[in-house]
């Protein structure tokens, strides 16, 4: 086409995306999609020193044949939908040759800073051939260029082993790459205590810069873990930066790799093939890569095998026996703890047999019923031996599970034997005979039976018998004669009953007996109560001393009642104070009274003290005291033991 038959809309476009792109101080990227459409991006300005706001104008144009009516949609990278575009956020048609300009703003944030870089997304809808909506993403990037200071340490940590044996050593290395644009100083790194207590240094950083610092355990006897705390300075700030990192478990290595190695056949024809079958479980924490598996006979069996911790693998090989052979398989293992060893895997014999060598040995397993009635109950089984093989049979030895049963010297080709033995099953369930016998290559082989399922049935219950209850005959009583006599059976309800009564008088008499001493007990005590009370000093009674503060006079409680006129009285008798307090000389000699009667004076308070008068004789007076204090004492004796003589 020649360019004067260009469209004139068609070089505008064109003349406006070329300069679009060349504009200094603009970064742009377009992307174009298949059907025309194309987006370009620009940012103004192009660089930042710090994360802030930006002018984005994005720019669709249609440099197709055909209009676009299908709906498009602006995003920004935060992945949200720019409302801004068009009408809210949907630009719905745009026609062959026009284009479609958005300007907005956009806060730019230090992560798109440091990959210098904002994508836009367009997205919208086409048709296929068969009229069907595809959703598409047609993305523009615009570059920004960060200009600031820019401070950022990155650190990458490498554990060497990840699983660490026993008494071995761990190794771990921190490489340090200063990613920002200022030199960073004094770079500390202090490891897990369990891996080492001493903190590294590095001195300075510059921007570019990488450094690595090694920390390593010895003889390690358990489970240790890797974790670190890293501090540093940008030039010229005196504001200490950090970051950690996370921590990260080495266990004790814990070897657990199980590995058999089995056939599907062990007994084959010459020329006949067989699938042996490598079976590796690792049930330990140790992960093992290149294993490299040898045999003697085949050579190389298989190569760089992986399995890690807790998995299982089963490695199949198809051979083609010819003769008798024993395998006898090797693995050579790498794991993750740094160690190389090889292990031997358990050997396996295929035997090789010429035609009509192998020995067969059919059992057929019957029984004398299918069902037992009781645990345990008792069944006949009968196993059926016959030798199908064209070679004699020799030391048959019949098993149920590890139990021997029978042993057969010899069978003959084509002959057979029953074995019948009663057993008593103490549960249901299936039955099976093996037959275990030693071929012409000295191999013993092994034959089983048909399985036998036994099932159990509880016994039917007997009916039972109906009881027949007997009723008892009624019973009539007779009237009582007018004549009866009351039998020795009666008797003895009358004399139980006297007994009881003559028990409750016999109760009453003791009660009544407790009071009355408990009466005579209280009248005697009101009956020496009845005497003067006499106030006692140093224990004696004394008659002639005057009332003071200290003894008070014994108060005699009356009730008021009108003065009576004095009444004299004349003693006939001897005062009672003389009849019980006389001394032992006085009573052979006649009483004298010489004693002058003083009237009884009374005190204010109502209270009478008995006194005497002949007070000249002092040791007279301590002598009769001490006497009489003798005689009180004696008296007392008494009255305390005649109680207990009652």
């Amino acid at each position: 086409m020649k360019p004067h038959k260009i469209p004139l809309h068609r070089f505008l476009l064109i003349s406006l995306l070329i300069l679009s792109m060349l504009t200094p101080g603009l970064s742009a990227f377009a992307q174009a999609a298949d059907d025309g459409l194309t987006f370009t991006l620009s940012v103004e300005p192009g660089s930042l020193t710090k994360p802030g706001t930006v002018t984005v104008s994005a720019r669709v144009s249609n440099a197709g044949t055909t209009d676009l009516n299908t709906p498009m949609s602006l995003y920004d990278p935060d992945g949200k939908l720019v409302t801004a575009f068009s009408d809210g956020g949907s630009l719905m048609s745009l026609p062959s040759g026009e284009n479609y300009l958005w300007s907005g703003q956009y806060e730019v944030k230090q992560s798109q800073l440091d990959e210098e870089k904002l994508v836009y997304t367009l997205r919208y809808s086409t048709q296929d051939a068969s009229g069907n909506l595809i959703e598409k993403n047609l993305p523009a990037t615009a570059q920004i260029k960060f200009t600031g200071e820019k401070v950022d340490l990155r650190v990458t940590r490498t554990i060497t082993p990840e699983v660490v044996r026993r008494g071995k050593e761990v190794t771990v290395i921190y490489e340090l790459v200063n990613q920002g644009n200022v030199k960073l100083n004094n770079i500390t790194i202090r490891e897990n205590r369990l891996i080492s207590t001493r903190t590294q240094t590095v001195n300075s950083l510059e921007p570019g810069a990488s450094e690595k610092v090694t920390f390593t355990k010895n003889n390690v006897t358990g489970n240790v873990s890797s974790s670190a705390l890293i501090t540093y300075r940008k030039e010229g700030d005196r504001k200490t930066q950090q970051l950690t990192v996370e921590s990260v478990d080495i266990p004790l290595a814990k070897p657990g790799l199980q590995y058999t190695l089995t056939s599907d056949k062990n007994q084959l024809s010459i020329g006949e093939t067989a699938t042996l079958t490598l079976t590796i479980k690792n049930a330990g924490n140790i992960s093992y890569s290149n294993i490299t598996v040898t045999d003697p006979t085949l050579g190389e069996v298989f190569t760089n095998v992986q399995i890690d911790a807790g998995q299982t693998k089963e490695l199949t090989k198809e051979i083609t026996l010819n003769q008798t052979t024993t395998y006898a398989f090797s693995l050579k293992l790498e794991d993750n703890t740094g160690t190389t060893q090889t292990e031997k895997v358990p050997e396996l014999k295929l035997s090789a047999y010429a035609e009509g060598q192998m020995l067969r040995l059919n059992l057929v397993l019957t029984s004398s019923s299918e069902t037992i009635y009781s645990m345990p109950g008792e069944i006949t089984f009968n196993l059926t031996v016959t030798n199908d093989s064209n070679t004699p049979a020799k030391n048959i030895r019949i098993l149920h599970a590890d139990k021997n049963i029978y042993t057969i010297n010899e069978l003959a080709p084509g002959q057979s034997m029953v074995v019948s033995r009663v057993f008593a099953l103490s549960q249901a369930g299936k039955y099976q005979f093996t037959a275990s016998a030693v071929d012409s290559l000295d191999n013993r082989v092994e034959f089983t039976s048909n399985p036998l399922t036994i099932g159990y049935t509880a016994p039917t219950a007997e009916p039972t018998r109906e009881i027949i209850a007997t009723v008892p005959p009624p019973v009539t009583h007779s009237p009582i004669p007018a004549d009866y006599a009351p039998s020795g059976g009666q008797t003895k309800d009358i004399l139980f009953i006297l007994t009881l009564v003559l028990g409750a008088l016999f109760g009453l008499a003791l009660l009544l007996l407790g009071v009355s001493a408990i009466a005579r007990a209280n009248a005697r005590a009101k009956s020496n109560a009845a005497f003067d009370t006499f106030e006692l000093a140093a224990g004696a009674r004394d008659y002639t001393a005057e009332p003071d503060e200290d003894r008070q006079a014994v108060e005699t409680l009356m009730e008021e009642q009108p003065e009576a006129e004095p009444v004299k009285v004349e003693l006939d008798e001897e005062p009672p104070h003389k009849k019980y307090l006389q001394t032992d000389s006085d009573d052979t000699e006649t009483v004298k009274a010489a004693e002058e009667q003083a009237p009884i004076t009374s005190d204010e308070d109502g209270t009478f003290r008995l006194t005497r008068e002949n007070q000249d004789n002092q040791e007279e007076a301590e002598v009769e005291t001490e006497r009489r204090s003798r005689r009180a004492k004696r008296h007392k004796a008494e009255e305390t033991e005649a109680p207990e003589d009652e």
